[in-house]
């Protein structure tokens, strides 16, 4: 059963830096790894995604993720994930993130995710984060990510699109 950020695709496509693909290998290998779960549908992946979250992600996962975009600051994907740089500096490979800073990690991750596969690359979904979008009230759809009410406003406008539909 595949995770929801459906990893295969990412993980095998040439227009995605390493790390990216590194960051999104690991992530289905955190995903899988709860059998308890097994293949119970999407209940399940947000079962994982639950757990995941409260138990925190590993801080070296995060300097992965943080590290992998081409064209966003790394300042900016920390201030979105809620953790500052001396911190994941300080961090050793057992640290986790707060739940509450994983939880933005993993909704921004997934947010990148579904960006990259609607426009076809990673660089066309950074910038599009990172621009001011008509369908968001003309917010950049990465300053919305820090909440789950704005997280789903911009997978909303994403699914839309992907439909072409704009109204």
């Amino acid at each position: 059963m595949a995770s929801r950020l459906d990893i295969s695709e990412v993980v095998h496509r040439p227009a995605v830096s390493d790390k990216f693909r590194n960051f999104y290998a690991k992530l289905a290998d955190l995903l899988e790894a709860p059998k308890a779960l097994s293949d119970a549908g999407a209940e399940s992946d947000q079962l994982r995604f639950h757990m995941l979250v409260t138990r925190g992600v590993q801080k070296d996962l995060a300097r992965l993720f943080s590290s992998g975009f081409l064209t966003v600051p790394r300042k900016e994907v920390l201030r979105v994930i809620g953790v500052s740089e001396r911190t994941l500096q300080r961090a050793v490979e057992t640290d986790l993130l707060s739940p509450g800073a994983s939880d933005r990690l993993l909704r921004l991750a997934s947010v990148t995710q579904q960006a990259m596969d609607i426009l076809g690359s990673q660089e066309a979904a950074e910038a599009w984060l990172a621009k001011p979008a008509i369908g968001l009230d003309r917010n950049r759809p990465i300053d919305l990510i820090s909440t789950s009410a704005g997280t789903g406003a911009v997978k909303a406008l994403l699914k839309r699109m992907n439909y072409e539909v704009y109204a």
